[in-house]
């Protein structure tokens, strides 16, 4: 979620919706993404505090990073993502890049100490608007989870962004989430986002989650 989702970072024109959420193209070597979001959690009737963190850089042109920290402070989990560019428009705003991701829970009753997951990311955008998804898989789980995302620019300084997650895994029924967002530019390189997610089917991990996110961006 609000993941995201990345080119060079000029005072705005094409580069700001690419700020708000790509996850298609990863960062260039020398640039810097830090996003930390508070996920305030309500879940029959209590309100659990989640996290999530994202570190984001390009290792080489067509290689990028991604390590991560969500959960809980009782059930963290830690993320490290690997994304492959394939192929990037000449106008560098719409993109394809395979990924294999390593997630490590760190709970003390947890089945297993790392789990892998493949996939793949999309993005085609403008100045103007944005279309993401995402998709992984993981072979030891049967599990699939994936989202889809819209970004609109409203004015220099505000975006909007629409939202539907899903998971599913082998004996479950599947679980969808929409979520909606405001993600307002403070300064140059630093964005904070406002959200509030809802699950949309029977099945559902939690009641409902409220989001607050910035965003901070920096080059070498």
């Amino acid at each position: 979620m609000l993941v995201i989702l990345y080119k060079g970072y000029s005072v705005l024109k094409c580069s700001d919706i690419e700020k708000v959420y790509q996850l298609g193209i990863s960062l260039n070597v020398g640039s810097y993404n830090l996003r930390a979001a508070v996920l305030p959690t309500q879940n029959d009737g209590k309100t659990n505090a989640e996290y999530d963190i994202q570190f984001m850089t390009g290792l080489s042109k067509v290689v990028g990073l991604h390590l991560g920290a969500k959960g809980t402070f009782d059930n963290p989990t830690l993320e490290v993502m690997t994304q492959f560019l394939v192929w990037k428009s000449k106008n560098g705003m719409n993109g394809f890049s395979p990924l294999i991701e390593f997630e490590f829970p760190l709970a003390k009753d947890a089945p297993r100490k790392v789990y892998t997951l493949v996939g793949f990311s999309t993005t085609f955008s403008n100045s103007h608007v944005a279309f993401n998804q995402v998709l992984h898989y993981s072979p030891l789980e049967d599990l699939a989870e994936g989202s889809m995302s819209v970004v609109m620019k409203v004015s220099n300084r505000i975006f909007i962004v629409s939202e539907l997650l899903g998971v599913t895994e082998k004996g479950a029924k599947p679980i969808f989430n929409l979520l909606g967002c405001i993600k307002i530019k403070v300064y140059k390189n630093f964005l904070i986002g406002i959200g509030y997610q809802h699950p949309v089917t029977t099945n559902r991990d939690f009641s409902s989650q409220y989001i607050l996110q910035p965003d901070l961006f920096w080059k070498r």
